[in-house]
This record gives structure tokens, C-alpha cells and sequence, in this order.
């Protein structure tokens, strides 16, 4: 049986980039202005500052009470600058905290509570969405009660990836001057947790409610030569210990004009927990099994008879 080899995990963390801040002003009141902010990311599928067009808000100020003025508002981006109507204005001696979310409740599987300090958002995941939250804050109650002639500076949204993302590599263990080429198809996760709640004031995710599979497209696997790899397109998973996960693959190793399919199924390693933000690249390595070798040999003359000759 061909054998296949884990070989490790390589995580790799979103950091944040950072922008000038644009000042929307409007006299003698200040309106309340926004500007996004997107963790650094890499695939045209991924959420970024310059793709980011739409996400909601939700806001509270607090002096004697608290009270809620955004529930939510729907806002509209452009590479971070931010539009919304209708406009609400600061006012001075109290202190505001924004949450935002995209997409918005009710679209891909979101759903936000959106209760001051306690807020949760469930998430049904499709493996495609690329889920993201921001928290911000101004505290104004230093302020003299009333309007603001001048904005305190728009709120900094800076949005973190809430979700993991993950790919596969396989990597052709045959000889790099065998004839063996493999390719990998039907790569899936067949146990993946695919709903959770997440609660942004300690930063978690609760247990899975749901299990499903989530497939890796693997087109750009086929043909691969000795010594050499091919990767699936990655896929958003809630970030949850893989321990209990299973993956499961076919390879199909082709020598010349023969070939060969191979069906496993594997367990991703036990020590892993997926983390928000990072991305995790799981490395596989198919073994060929024993290569045909030959040796040569040549059976020696028989000694000479001699033969007389009448």
C-alpha cells in the first residue's frame, strides 16, 4: 500500500496595515465619519481594503446611560473611505463604541446580536466567505456637553479576520528522474465544524453546532513530477482543534501510459488548533512504495571441448 506522510503545518499571521486618516467635517456640527482598515491579505478572494465595498455598523454612547445609535447602519466603502446615511453627529460628554461586521446579518450565513458589551455573531460558513469584525471607541466625556464645531478624527475600523484559512500542498516523493507523475482530486474535509458563535468581547468561538465537509479545489495538482508539489485554493474554516478532522483524497500516480488511483483518508494532526487571522498550510508528501531496480548479469561460456577432427 502506498504510504502518505504529513509533514507539517505552516501558520502564517495577518497583520494589520495602516493608512492617513481622512477627516470628514461638517460646521458648525461634526458628523460621525468612519475609515476601514483590513488585515493584510493575499488571494483575490480574501477580503482587503481595496475590495471591501459594503458592511454594518452598530454604535452605543454612554454618559449616565447607555444608549444605541447605530442598530445597525449599512455602510458603504471605498479603499477605506467611508459614506452612510442618514448622518448622526458627535456630541460632547459622552463615550461611543462602534462594532462593525461584514458582511451584514442576514446575508452568507451571518447573524449578529448586537447587545452593548455582550454582542455575539453566529456564522453558518460556506468555506468561501471571508468573515470580518472591527471594534472601535471615542471618548468624548472629557468633553463639555453639546455639539462639536470640529470632529474628534472619523473611527478607525480595522477589520481582523475572524476565521482561518487553509490549504493543502501534496508533494511527489518519487525520484526526481522517475517517469511518476501524480495528481490529486476529490480533497475534502469530511468532518469540519461549519457553524459557531463567536462573541467579540473575549475574542472566541463556541463549540461547533455543525459538521459538514468542505472540498479544497485541487485543479492546479495534476502532472506533478518527482520532487515536486501542487497546492489546493484555500478555504475559510472556523478556527477549532483539527484533531478529530479527517481528510480524505485520491491520488492517481501515472507512468507513462499507465496509471494507478489510490483513495486515503488521514487524519490532520491532533496538536493543531486553527487561530482567527492565520493561515495554516497542511504539507503531504505521497511515497511511491519500492521503485523497479534491475540488475544485469551474464551467464559465462561453458569451457571449451575439445573435438577431434578424423
Amino acid at each position: 500500500m502506498k504510504k502518505f506522510l504529513f509533514l507539517g503545518i505552516a501558520a502564517t499571521a495577518m497583520f494589520a496595515s495602516c493608512t492617513n486618516d481622512e477627516m470628514v467635517e461638517m460646521n458648525p456640527q461634526s458628523a460621525i465619519g468612519f475609515e476601514t482598515f483590513v488585515d493584510k491579505s493575499t488571494r483575490a478572494t480574501d477580503v482587503t481594503k481595496a475590495n471591501l465595498t459594503a458592511f454594518e455598523v452598530y454604535g452605543w454612547r454612554t454618559k449616565d446611560a447607555t444608549e444605541q445609535i447605530f442598530d445597525p447602519q449599512a455602510v458603504t466603502a471605498n479603499n477605506g473611505v467611508c459614506t452612510y446615511s442618514p448622518l448622526q453627529y458627535w456630541v460632547g460628554g459622552y463615550k461611543y463604541d462602534f462594532e462593525a461586521v461584514a458582511p451584514k446579518s442576514g446575508e452568507k450565513g451571518v447573524t449578529v446580536n448586537d447587545t452593548y458589551g455582550a454582542s455575539t455573531i453566529t456564522f453558518a460558513s460556506d468555506s468561501e466567505t471571508d468573515l470580518i469584525y472591527a471594534s472601535a471607541s471615542k471618548d468624548l466625556s472629557s468633553y463639555d456637553y453639546g455639539t462639536l464645531a470640529a470632529a474628534p478624527g472619523v473611527v478607525d475600523l480595522t477589520f481582523g479576520h475572524l476565521l482561518s484559512r487553509v490549504k493543502f500542498t501534496f508533494i511527489n516523493g518519487a525520484d526526481a528522474n522517475s517517469v511518476a507523475k501524480i495528481a490529486v482530486t476529490d480533497v475534502k474535509i469530511t468532518n469540519a465544524g461549519t457553524t459557531g458563535v463567536y462573541t467579540p468581547s473575549n475574542g472566541t468561538w463556541a463549540a461547533a453546532t455543525e459538521t459538514g465537509e468542505v472540498t479544497f479545489a485541487s485543479t492546479n495538482i495534476t502532472g506533478i513530477e518527482g520532487g515536486e508539489s501542487g497546492e489546493t485554493e484555500h478555504k475559510y474554516l472556523i478556527p477549532y482543534n483539527v484533531k478529530d478532522y479527517s481528510v480524505s483524497f485520491t491520488v492517481t500516480m501515472t507512468q507513462g501510459s499507465v496509471s494507478d488511483s489510490f483513495n486515503y483518508t488521514v487524519k490532520l494532526p491532533e496538536t493543531t488548533t486553527l487561530v482567527k487571522g492565520n493561515s495554516y498550510n497542511f504539507k503531504a508528501t505521497f511515497n511511491p512504495g519500492q521503485p523497479i531496480v534491475f540488475t544485469a548479469d551474464v551467464t559465462p561460456w561453458n569451457d571449451f571441448t575439445d573435438v577431434s577432427i578424423p
